[in-house]
């Protein structure tokens, strides 16, 4: 544990430069390369210390995660709070996905792609609490997408009774496939023609929602 004679605010200013170390070397070095030692080394601190504050790498990981879903929520909120209509908040909710996931590959590949112990793997274990605070800051951007479709279905009665949270899934799904396939490169080497074919597809992924 920390030193007793640190502050609780000094020991979170602690975990908070480590997180924000943490996340400096994924956005420039992937997954692959994040490692406590590589964090220790470029915060001058011993691998030991560093265990101090994070008791384990997956503890680490779960902050990370904690971190970037609130990243992704704030940029889809304010997508959302900037549009006029309800159909414009879906189309600008899923641009503002599609953007975060493509400008932040590193950060998303993290969230979405690697094989990470989930909340229910936590349960009964000293990560259990940070872990479900995790788990609802992921849960904060699914709701807002729940929220702007039953917004926007609630307006087209012609579409159908569609549960609005199938359709959240469905849509972060097809989504989460052209994100994928860009941020690994195949998608340039497939399209004809890339920019036009992205958004083309983009448009395509919210049709189950929009129809």
């Amino acid at each position: 544990m920390p030193k007793a004679t640190r502050s609780a605010e000094e020991i979170d200013a602690v975990k908070e430069k480590i997180l924000n170390c943490a996340f400096e070397i994924l956005v420039k070095n992937g997954f692959e390369r994040l490692s406590m030692a590589r964090i220790g080394a470029k915060m001058k601190m011993t691998a030991a210390n560093l265990y101090n504050y994070y008791s384990n790498k997956d503890e680490l990981l779960i902050a990370i995660h904690k971190k970037a879903y609130a990243m992704l929520y704030n940029r889809i909120s304010y997508a959302v709070e900037r549009s006029d209509s309800p159909l414009e908040k879906i189309n600008n909710m899923a641009y503002a996905f599609v953007d975060f996931g493509v400008k932040n590959a590193n950060i998303y590949d993290v969230m979405f792609n690697r094989a990470i112990r989930q909340y229910s793997d936590y349960i009964g274990t000293p990560q259990e609490e940070l872990s479900f605070d995790e788990f609802r800051s992921s849960l904060k951007v699914l709701f807002l997408a729940i929220k702007v479709i039953r917004e926007y279905r609630e307006t087209r009665p012609d579409l159908g009774k569609d549960d609005p949270k199938f359709l959240a899934i469905q849509s972060i799904s097809a989504l989460h496939g052209i994100i994928s396939l860009h941020n690994s490169g195949v998608f340039y080497q497939i399209a004809d023609e890339p920019d036009a074919d992205f958004k083309n597809i983009v448009d395509k992924a919210l049709s189950c929602v929009t129809g």
